[in-house]
């Protein structure tokens, strides 16, 4: 089960290349990760799925995938931590009722151990993710203590609810849920609870990101995998042309 922690920042320097080398991640790779994905590795957050390489005790390559972030040890050097993609949810432990509100996106409380946390679904790695319940209640208080929102609609949050918040002074929505993906554990959409929930499953990583060396391919998942510039195929390289034909007219207008 995966478990939320509190995030740090890093310097791109500080990114431990030796390690990442391990599972078939070279430095060239990691300087042409895509901006957003580079500012979640720099500030602790888990980047998308990627494919990783590792061998086997016979040398052969075994491929695998998952989620890595950065952690930094007490005594102040940087390693890695990752959370595996499975290929399927194993929910056994949940009620149905839980099963389908995981299942749709939402948080579910529950006890374990005389402790209460969060539970929910994350939908890249197949993995529950848990947070204790005080962690994200003191940012719900938080929140809605700045806004000055009724008490109503933070209970509903606190009870794993989302909750459509109505301006006073026009027809603007905005809905606010408990999403453990977010660093602070919240996410607040413009929008009604339907948005809310489609934006969780929207992954706004173009298909080709080109970088220096080669180009992070995502797929209809939002997983990455790397193919090197020498590997290009006649899809890639006709995509590349066809970038950089429209980033030299972008260049050209903004003269």
């Amino acid at each position: 089960m995966k478990q939320m922690v509190y995030t740090d920042k890093f310097d791109e320097s500080e990114i431990p290349f030796e390690a990442l080398d391990k599972f078939g991640i070279t430095q060239e790779m990691i300087d042409d990760l895509p901006g957003q994905v580079m500012l979640l590795l720099t500030t602790g957050q888990y980047t998308p799925v990627l494919l990783l390489q590792t061998s086997n005790e016979e040398g052969q390559t075994v491929e695998t995938k998952a989620r890595i972030s950065l952690v930094r040890n007490t005594d102040g050097s940087v390693s890695l931590r990752f959370a595996p993609y499975w290929e399927s949810a194993d929910l056994e432990e949940f009620s149905i009722e839980e099963q389908q509100k995981l299942m749709n996106g939402l948080v579910i409380m529950r006890e374990e151990d005389t402790h209460l946390y969060y539970a929910q679904l994350d939908t890249m790695t197949n993995q529950v993710m848990r947070v204790p319940v005080e962690l994200i209640q003191h940012n719900i208080d938080s929140f809605f203590q700045k806004g000055h929102i009724d008490e109503t609609n933070k209970q509903n949050v606190k009870n794993g609810q989302l909750a459509e918040i109505r301006s006073t002074s026009s027809s603007d929505i905005v809905t606010v849920g408990i999403d453990l993906n977010e660093v602070d554990g919240l996410r607040i959409v413009n929008g009604d609870a339907a948005i809310w929930k489609e934006e969780a499953y929207i992954s706004d990583m173009p298909e080709y990101n080109f970088g220096f060396y080669g180009c992070w391919l995502s797929d209809q998942n939002g997983h990455l995998s790397y193919i090197p510039e020498e590997k290009y195929t006649e899809e890639i390289q006709s995509e590349l042309e066809r970038t950089a034909g429209q980033n030299a007219v972008r260049s050209q207008l903004s003269r």
